[in-house]
């Protein structure tokens, strides 16, 4: 799958990516120098995105990539999109006015109910087969599909927006406000795979 970025519209072999209009955004995004990489704390990306094209959710992102690694466009790349909340990368604040979100369908920390049963934050099972244990913790593991279109969906946007030179997880830019991408997210192997680095 080859992803590429035309006039601020994400492309997947050659047709852009589904697109849904949030109405939480706001102005001209000016030179993005961050990548932020979310979950949703869902496990599918459908009511993640119905959600974030809801005003009453005064959120958003500009992209969202399901387990299946179906990607969904919800506003055009160079708009800001509210994502990052409260936060401050290298004594910076407001992360959203420099930053391109990304939300990855994914319910993220988890709960063990005994007998290798898990659930999500909403009580929602996870089959043990999906789950990692991470310092005691019991996280949702990221799909290969998942990870593959986050990665060719990153270095197209870095493609497009060379001014980006950082990627980090909203728990970063939102230190003990904020848990996501989570400890099952292979950040130091994203980041390399985007950045080309070995």
């Amino acid at each position: 799958m080859a992803f590429a970025v035309k006039t601020h519209v994400l492309f997947q072999d050659d047709k852009p990516v589904a697109q849904r209009k949030t109405p939480n955004m706001g102005g001209a995004l000016v030179r993005p120098s961050l990548l932020v990489m979310h979950f949703t704390a869902s496990q599918r990306a459908a009511g993640a995105i119905s959600w974030l094209c809801n005003t009453a959710a005064k959120a958003s992102a500009q992209i969202v990539i399901d387990v299946d690694g179906t990607v969904t466009q919800l506003m055009p790349l160079n708009r800001v999109a509210w994502h990052a909340g409260l936060s401050k990368w290298k004594g910076k604040s407001g992360c959203n006015s420099f930053s391109i979100g990304i939300e990855m369908a994914n319910p993220g920390l988890l709960r063990r109910l005994g007998n290798d049963k898990f659930a999500d934050s909403y009580g929602h099972s996870v089959p043990a087969a999906q789950v990692t244990t991470i310092n005691g913790r019991h996280w949702a593991l990221y799909p290969k599909a998942q990870q593959d279109a986050a990665t060719g969906v990153a270095q197209a946007i870095i493609a497009a927006y060379p001014t980006i030179r950082e990627i980090v997880g909203h728990s970063d830019i939102a230190p003990g406000r904020k848990i996501d991408p989570g400890d099952a997210w292979p950040m130091e192997s994203f980041r390399s795979k985007v950045f080309g680095r070995k």
